[in-house]
Order: structure tokens, then sequence, then C-alpha cells
């Protein structure tokens, strides 16, 4: 089959020069190769994320399609801009990506809960007696009595065993994980560690800890490396069904990604990754699914089955994970198909199992999980709203990284600030609440979520340099945020489709919280407190999320940042075998309600599309 070579050119880096077969596409021959574009709806042609400007005689000049007419406008496709989605690679090309190069990430990794220390890894220092005539018991079985566990020593260990007694003069230190000796070694050996990992849709977030003291020695954070491969789950798991090899693809980009993880902790003394002895990991349900190599096309049909829901462990070996080969790789509960073991140790880390009055959990990432409950009785429910706030449905949206704008206010005119003040690049989701809700209280929002047009605001209503900011973007009302006089790439507007994608997701999150409220029996007057979990749940302001109706205002006062209840709720069952055993639980007491079978939920949702200004 015949090849060509896609060059391809980013700031500050060296030129690349990648290798692609006829009829290769674009986007996927540049995400293989490692090279992030945005693409949320995983290269369907369907978000116009992934411009690349393309350098050739036959492909620059003029879209090629349809889909893309959609998302360019003339001058863009006069300067040779594509989707790299929709272009399919027949000859030799260029690719500049000079002007998309990302930012740092903001991802939550904060968040701390006290434990009691009692890891499931553990180091004992035997010292054993000198052999003798009268003591005719073999290496294997002294050591095992001396630790107390007749028949813990695996026959893999034997080897070296012997050796090791008499080295050290009978004395040599042994690690256990329970009552399994997992590694036989010299007395004085180095710290035992343990990593909690945080595999998330959007983002990958490790903590590497000393588990004889419990410290945190580092953490680590990145973006999901399945990323381009689509922003959501529904994406991904369209990408094994649709690809031979899609599912191995997706499992050891993730696998990598954990990899780099471990090298990283390790870059200043590389044999540390044999030290690392147990690795606690919580993800919604499919990507640990795909962590694991475990099929995934069930749960994109109703009911929605996982291969599997209660916890289990894998062997390094098994996985290619870079740590001690005899370790543990342990897998917390999982509640249903879109309610995984992230949620389970976010309820860990909140405190709603082991409480008597009632609280309310929402953690709004890619999905929108809920959750109400006490020790008692837990209710838990998933909703579709994560996109919208996380930009990927916006038309100039994007996540919390470097030049995102993340706060918007308004007073004579729009003002806004970025993360990192950067250069602005679009709008992150604490910006986005922050727009409809200002937009609302100033008039240029009806609470049906209608844009207005100037010409129906009198000049007395709004200030004439915001009422200035109002155009008409492909057919449709628009704010016009910023543009390319403040170093934007391209002009930035917040459309009335935009208005219309926040609604949905909002009018998701407040009726899956009022579905759960009645299916507990109570009112939101009766919750001692609203956790909120993740990124966005730190990083919204929260009288804004309440002006918009995403949140009820009878809880502003009951608000509780648990910053990433995730991570924190995996750390808590890497450090202690009580909140492991807790987290079983939590998932054997915790009723999930499926919202897409309930017409009570549709009415609810209709009625929440409604924005309140409070």
């Amino acid at each position: 089959m015949r090849k060509y070579t896609i060059t391809v050119n980013q700031k500050n880096r060296e030129t690349q020069h990648l290798s692609a077969t006829h009829g290769q596409n674009l986007l996927r021959v540049l995400a293989d190769a490692g090279l992030s574009l945005p693409s949320p709806c995983g290269g369907k042609g369907l978000c116009g994320k992934c411009k690349v400007k393309v350098v050739s005689s036959a492909q620059t000049g003029a879209s090629q399609c349809v889909t893309e007419e959609s998302f360019l406008d003339e001058q863009q496709i006069k300067a040779g801009y594509r989707l790299a989605c929709q272009v399919t690679v027949t000859q030799d090309l260029m690719v500049d990506l000079s002007s998309l190069q990302p930012g740092a990430a903001q991802i939550m990794v904060a968040g701390e809960h006290e434990v009691p220390l009692h890891p499931l890894i553990r180091k004992e220092v035997l010292s054993l007696p000198k052999p003798s005539p009268d003591l005719p018991v073999s290496d294997v079985e002294r050591v095992e009595t001396a630790l107390g566990l007749p028949g813990s020593i695996p026959p893999a260990l034997f080897t070296q065993l012997s050796s090791l007694l008499r080295k050290g003069d009978r004395t040599l230190s042994a690690v256990l994980a329970g009552d399994e000796v997992l590694s036989i070694e010299e007395k004085g050996q180095p710290e035992i560690y343990g990593m909690a990992v945080d595999l998330g849709t959007t983002t990958i977030v490790g903590y590497l800890i000393e588990l004889v003291t419990g410290k945190l020695i580092d953490t680590y954070a990145m973006l999901n490396p399945q990323k381009n491969y689509g922003a959501d789950v529904i994406s991904r798991v369209n990408y094994t069904i649709e690809n031979e090899d899609g599912l191995a693809t997706l499992t050891a980009l993730v696998r990598n990604g954990i990899n780099e993880m471990i090298r990283y902790f390790c870059r200043k003394n590389p044999g540390m990754a044999r030290r690392i002895f147990d690795l606690t990991l919580v993800g919604n349900t499919i990507m640990i699914h795909l962590f694991a190599g475990l099929d995934v096309k069930n749960m994109a049909v109703s009911p929605y089955t996982p291969v599997v829901a209660r916890s289990f462990q894998l062997n390094p070996s098994q996985t290619g994970i870079e740590m001690h080969p005899n370790g543990k790789i342990r897998i917390l509960p999982m509640i249903a198909g879109f309610v995984g073991a992230d949620s389970v140790a976010a309820i860990l880390a909140c405190g709603m199992g082991k409480k008597t009055e009632l609280s309310l959990l929402i953690d709004i990432g890619t999905n929108g999980e809920i959750a109400i409950g006490n020790s008692e009785r837990i209710l838990t429910c998933s909703t579709a709203a994560g996109p919208a706030f996380e930009g990927a449905n916006l038309s100039h949206g994007m996540g919390g990284i470097e030049g995102a704008i993340n706060r918007i206010w308004v007073d004579q005119d729009l003002e806004y600030s970025t993360i990192g003040n950067k250069p602005p690049k679009g709008i992150c989701g604490s910006a986005v609440i922050d727009l409809v809700a200002e937009m609302l209280r100033v008039g240029l929002l009806e609470p049906s979520g209608r844009m207005k047009s100037p010409a129906e605001i009198e000049d007395e209503e709004i200030p004439s340099l915001l009422k200035k900011r109002l155009h008409e973007v492909e057919g449709q009302p628009a704010l016009f945020i910023t543009g390319k006089s403040h170093g934007a790439p391209e002009d930035i507007y917040f459309t009335q489709k935009d208005v219309r994608e926040v609604q949905l997701a909002k009018a998701a999150i407040a009726a899956g919280t009022r579905i759960l409220l009645q299916e507990m029996g109570v009112t939101v007057e009766q919750i001692s407190h609203l956790y909120l979990a993740g990124g966005f749940g730190n990083y919204i302001d929260y009288d804004s999320a309440i002006k918009i109706g995403l949140l009820p205002k009878a809880l502003r006062k009951k608000i509780v940042p648990i910053g990433n209840g995730a991570g924190v709720g995996a750390k808590m069952a890497l450090l202690s075998q009580e909140y492991y055993a807790l987290a079983e639980r939590i998932q054997k007491q915790t009723e999930y309600l499926e919202l897409s079978t309930r017409t009570d939920f549709q009415d609810l949702f209709l009625d929440a599309l409604e924005l309140s200004f409070q």
C-alpha cells in the first residue's frame, strides 16, 4: 500500500515527519503519533474542534465536505484550515499546529481526609534462630513460622530465600499483602510505596504515598491520553465497536499513561518503581473496563450492563504496569454502568456512608453523578450533563487549561479573566455559568433561555457597550466575548445554541437531584450538607450556579467543596483496610436509579430547563 509523509510543524518544537498509508484519517494519524487535538466528538465531524492548517496543492483553499463548511468561515477555508477528522490522506501533507498548542491543564488534585493508618501492604523484620541438628526445619518453614503464616511464601521466592538468610545473618525483611508474602528482602531495604489513582475520562491523577508512615511523597496529574478518541466515554465505547483493535488501543493508552506517571515519580530514583507494591485505582465504570481490557460495548445500550461491578485485583505482569511484579492492582467496586468506583470513592471521601444525617453529593465531570443518603441508605444516579460544562459542545468552549476564560462579570461592559493570565483561547465551564447568570441578570437572556436581539433592547435597558456585543453568527444570536485584538486565535462568541446546551446540562443535574430527593422521601431543607466534588465543584461561583438553577438556593450555606473526591477516596482505601471494606459496603447498600426509563424524570427535566434568577 502506498505511503505518504505528513510533516507537522509545531511552535517551539522540532518538525515531525509522520508516515501514513493511503486512505488513513488525518486525525487518527496525528493521535497515533501522540499529537493531541481537541476532538470531543471522537472524530465524527460533530464538534468542529480539530481545526488544523493543511498545506498542499490539493488540500488547501476549500473545504472538502458540507460538515466542514458548518465550522469554517470563508477566511479560514482560504487560509487552508480543515477539520482533521474529515481529511483523508491521499498525498504528502504539511500540517501546521503552531496556533493550537495546549496550555497546562487546570486539574483538581487537592483534597484531604484523615484516616487511621492500616494499609494492606506492610513490612516485617525477622530474626531467625541458627539452624541445628535439633531443629531440622527448612528455611521456608522457619520464615513462615516466624511470620505465623504457614504456607504464605510462594514458590517463586524460594530460590532467593536461603542466600538472603545467610547473607543477613538470619535477619531479613518480608513485604506482605495481608497474609500473602510478596517479597523477601535484606534488612534495611528502602521504603515501601503505594499509589492511589483517579482514572478520569478527561484527566488522570496519581498520588505516591509511603505506606509505613502514610506520607504523601508526590502528586502527578495528566490529561487522559484517550481524549483524542472522544471527550466522553460513549465516543470511546463506539471506537472499540467500530475498530477491531479499538479496545486494545485504548487499553494500551491508559496503561502507558499510568506508567508515565510512575516514571515521573521515579525520575530521581528509577529503582523506586520496584518499591511500589500497591496501586489502588478508581474511575467511572467504562474507564475501569478500558484499563482492565474488558469489553465495553454492552454499556452503550440499555440496560448498560458492565462485565463486572465488584472490586477485583489485577497482576502487574498482566497489565504491564511498571511496579513490583508481585504487587497488587486493586480496583474499587462500581455501582452501575454509569456510576463507577470514582463515585464510591467520593461517597467515601465525604463521609456519607458513616453519617446519620442526610447529605447530597454532586460530582460534575464529563458526566454528572449525584448521590443522596447516609449510613443506612444511599441513592445515586447519573446524568449526561458534563460535556457542556467542560466546553465540549460549545462553539468556543474548552477545558480548564491555560488561556481558558474562567471568570466573567458584567458592569458597564463584559470583563473576564483567564487561567494563568494567558491570552484568551476559549471559555471553560466556570465562566460559562457566570456568563449565563450575568446575561440573565442584565436582561440579555429571557428565563426561557432565548437570547434577545439588539432591536429588542431599549437603549436605557442595558449599557451601550454591552449592547454592541450582540451579533448574529451563522444565523443565530450571539454575544461577542473577545477577539484577536486581545490575543485570541479567533473571535470568541457565546451563541444561542450554547445557551441551549447549558440549559440541557443544568436541567439534567437539577432534575436528577429532585428525583433522588423524591425517592428518599425528603425535602431539600432536610439535607445537612451539599458536597461538591471535582474541579468543577471547586472552581465554579456558587452564586452563579444558584442563579441559573443548577444548585438549590436552600443549600447555599451548606455547600462543602471536597476537592478531588475520587482521588481522596482512593487514598483512603489505599491507606486503610477498614476504609477499603467500607467502600465495598457502600457499593452493596447503594441503589442506582436509571433516569432514562423514568417518565417523571422527563417531566422534571422539562420544568428545569427554565433559567431561574433567584
